[in-house]
């Protein structure tokens, strides 16, 4: 603890300072008011008014009407260190600022209630940053603190601390935070136990916003699905989806289904899964997005690379050519473990793709044992007659739904004869017509 001499060296908050800040910043939002001793260029140091609010750093001048001198959100620190008489230095994307508090109490408040606040935002995540740096205890001079601390957040968060993930990156981007997302995450959502987080709730706000909404499911563990079709998404959208899936542990399902992809998202997108061991992908929708093929042939092998298995891919109206096809189905019959895990399968609508010779890598992979239950390649000009002969041998078991209309029967001019088998479906599921 500092001396009674010490501080009383530090400026003292009246109650007319008090109000003054308080009329700048939203007075429910302040944690902590209190004077400290800030480090100059020069050498020296000044009287300034530290304030914490939830989400934000404040250092405002001595004087009323206060007026704030530099402000910046706690996901901007890079890191915290502690230093012998209760200074403290704090590095961010822009500067430096090193201060000295009253107490240690003082000092203690501080940096719990950033590592409080950080822990809140990342959900105890593996990917929370350590930003404070320290090597013994802070009577030495420095304590240690994880914002990723077991014991700093509660168990129990309406749709695992979702609001207060958005509210900070809100605070962070200088937008205002939507209550009514806030609300429909924490009522509605929460209530019905939904885990599909779908964009078409929020359709009515602005990119930026929605980018933001998007964001913050990087380290929720709620939501399992990310849900958005017949919606056009910008670049900041875009770009969120891509930060999101290479940091989410819990994110296993995926729809992006005519939402306006550029045709490089596949090839990022196979980077961003790479870079995230966690993730536990195992369903992935594009269709009706123009993407580039070999983009898409990169994403498919990375995508069976995913530790969960591949349940379900849909790359309806993709521009998919039969190159893509050969490295999917190659992939497919890489490994078992495809064959155990891969139920739905769509790769209708792409002219083409399975008019030639590469067709037989597909049929391979249909010809073994496997689990397919859905099964579409309308408007593959695939042939049919050579396609039943591998899903005699390898789909018949669980396969209930197969639409292959708008194909030819065969590409041959003379009828050979056909391998001779009853396929079983439900009326419903079986098209072979126009």
């Amino acid at each position: 603890m500092a001396s009674k001499e010490t501080s009383s060296c530090f400026v003292s908050v009246s109650r007319e300072l008090t109000e003054s800040i308080r009329k700048l910043i939203d007075k429910s939002s302040i944690k902590f008011i209190r004077g400290i001793k800030l480090e100059t260029k020069n050498g020296k140091s000044e009287d300034r008014i530290l304030v914490l609010t939830t989400w934000r750093l404040y250092l405002m001048a001595v004087k009323v009407p206060s007026k704030v001198e530099m402000t910046f959100n706690f996901l901007e620190i890079r890191s915290i260190s502690t230093q012998p008489d209760l200074q403290v230095v704090i590095e961010t994307d822009k500067s430096t600022y090193s201060f000295r508090l009253q107490s240690r109490d003082h000092l203690d408040h501080v940096i719990n209630h950033v590592n409080y606040a950080l822990s809140r935002i990342f959900n105890n995540s593996i990917f929370a940053p350590s930003i404070c740096q320290s090597d013994s205890d802070l009577s030495d001079g420095s304590r240690k603190y994880s914002p990723s601390s077991d014991t700093s957040v509660e168990t129990q968060r309406a749709c695992g601390g979702f609001s207060e993930t958005y509210a900070a990156l809100c605070d962070y981007n200088g937008i205002s935070c939507k209550e009514e997302v806030q609300w429909d995450v924490d009522t509605i959502y929460h209530s019905q136990d939904n885990r599909e987080f779908n964009l078409l709730d929020f359709s009515h706000l602005e990119s930026r916003d929605l980018a933001v909404i998007v964001a913050s499911m990087a380290y929720n563990t709620w939501f399992t699905k990310l849900y958005c079709k017949d919606l056009r998404i910008g670049s900041e959208v875009t770009e969120q989806v891509l930060h999101t899936l290479s940091k989410s542990s819990s994110l296993e399902e995926i729809t992006l289904e005519n939402v306006g992809l550029k045709s490089d998202f596949p090839q990022k997108l196979s980077v961003a899964l790479s870079e995230n061991p966690a993730s536990v992908i195992h369903s992935l929708n594009l269709a009706h997005n123009t993407l580039d093929n070999q983009g898409v042939c990169n994403l498919i092998q990375q995508v069976c690379r995913l530790s969960k298995g591949l349940r379900l891919l849909n790359l309806s109206k993709t521009s998919l050519s039969s190159k893509g096809v050969v490295s999917l189905s190659q992939a497919l019959c890489s490994s078992d473990d495809y064959s155990n895990s891969l139920l739905h399968l769509d790769l209708s609508k792409n002219p083409g793709v399975l008019s030639g010779e590469d067709a037989s890598n597909l049929h391979l992979f249909l010809s073994q044992p496997n689990c397919l239950v859905h099964l579409d390649l309308s408007s593959t000009d695939c042939s049919v007659d050579s396609l039943f002969g591998a899903l005699l041998r390898g789909c018949c078991a669980d396969l209930s739904y197969l639409n292959l209309s708008k194909n030819s029967f065969s590409h041959r001019k003379v009828k050979d004869s056909l391998p001779y088998f009853i396929l079983i479906l439900p009326a419903s599921a079986f098209s072979l017509l126009p």
